[in-house]
């Protein structure tokens, strides 16, 4: 197996997820008893480059049910998983010497832009020289039911991916490489966008749905295969359930599960029956909200902003245009026209 090149490393912040350090420690036992107590139990073996053991470090962030987790070790460590964990782990090392066993698979390295995806059904054993990897930990129940939303049915067979993640020659690869390498820049600001959990469960949405699309499976061909609309009792139940719950934050997913369809066959049937989508539609049950809002209420206790990111418009130049687009007004004119308190008696 040849070293890491240092040309296809991952350039992003020389020390990405510091907001969000766990620990660091020169002790190797102190760093492996954490890596337990988060991880479950593993085996290792350690061995020190030098005379003496250097530092070790482990970041997380928990972004909606996702985990970004950036470790370092200075010293030659191999940890050994036998017993499946709760989630798939997605990793582009940054640094050093990577080489990973998959089950029987025969070993190989991965570094820069070509990383991997644990699967939940066989043994990992991980040889780490001197190295640094960003990771995303995406748990396994998360996975399984936008696939079913996708699909229409349960999910039986565990889901298995291809391991190798190349973000060099798979389009699906380079997304999750661009995805993981933004937020990890957007994590560096104390006031990201992302620390709203609107915005959060949104950016797992996409995630998911990037690694069900763009990275191969025992399940692409179910996706790929669904080609039947729902009915348009479904199509009315799931417009029922949008005008209901447009006040909140919901996901394709939930709405296709109130139709009683797949996401795919719930958006064939708006394109044949209503010639739109359930996403569109859920953005015009929120405008509406939001002008009804704003047209009852105190210029001088509440502001445009206040009520455009109250329904999921963070985005505020789209949101105004696709106001005015709707109701051939600012949303600032609306709240500064609409308001007319009565006169005294």
């Amino acid at each position: 197996m040849s070293p890491c090149n240092s040309a296809n490393r991952i350039p992003m912040n020389p020390e990405p997820l510091r907001r969000f350090k766990i620990f660091e420690t020169d002790e190797p036992d102190d760093a492996l008893a954490t890596l337990d107590r988060l991880y479950g139990k593993q085996k290792y073996d350690i061995k020190a480059p030098s005379t003496a053991f250097g530092p070790t470090s482990l970041s997380v962030a928990n972004l909606s049910n996702l985990a970004w987790v950036r470790f370092k070790t200075s010293y030659d460590l191999t940890l050994e998983k036998e017993e499946p964990g709760p989630c798939f782990g997605l990793s582009f090392p940054t640094n050093g010497h990577w080489q990973l066993t998959l089950g029987s698979l025969s070993q190989f390295a991965i570094s820069g832009l070509v990383g991997c995806i644990m699967p939940q059904d066989r043994a990992v054993k991980v040889f780490i020289s001197e190295g640094e990897c960003l990771s995303l930990m995406i748990p396994r129940s998360a996975i399984q039911e936008k696939l079913e939303a996708l699909i229409g049915k349960p999910v039986i067979a565990p889901m298995e991916f291809e391991p190798i993640v190349d973000a060099r020659t798979s389009s699906g690869g380079a997304m999750l490489h661009r995805s993981m390498d933004m937020v990890v820049q957007q994590l560096v600001e104390p006031d990201s966008p992302l620390s709203h959990p609107a915005v959060a469960a949104r950016l797992e949405e996409f995630i998911i749905h990037i690694l069900l699309h763009g990275q191969p499976h025992n399940y692409r061909d179910a996706i790929t295969g669904e080609r039947r609309a729902a009915t348009p009792k479904q199509v009315r139940r799931a417009e029922s359930f949008i005008q209901a719950h447009s006040g909140e934050t919901i996901r394709l997913a939930q709405i296709a599960a109130a139709a009683g369809c797949s996401i795919r066959a719930l958006q064939l049937a708006f394109r044949t029956f209503r010639d739109t989508t359930p996403m569109t539609l859920l953005k015009q049950a929120r405008l509406a909200r939001v002008h009804s809002e704003l047209s009852r209420s105190d210029p001088g206790a509440v502001t445009v902003t206040e009520i455009a990111t109250r329904y999921g418009f963070y985005n505020l130049g789209r949101f105004a245009r696709e106001y005015r687009r709707s109701f051939g007004q600012s949303p600032s004119e609306t709240l500064r026209l609409a308001f007319r308190p009565r006169p005294m008696a």
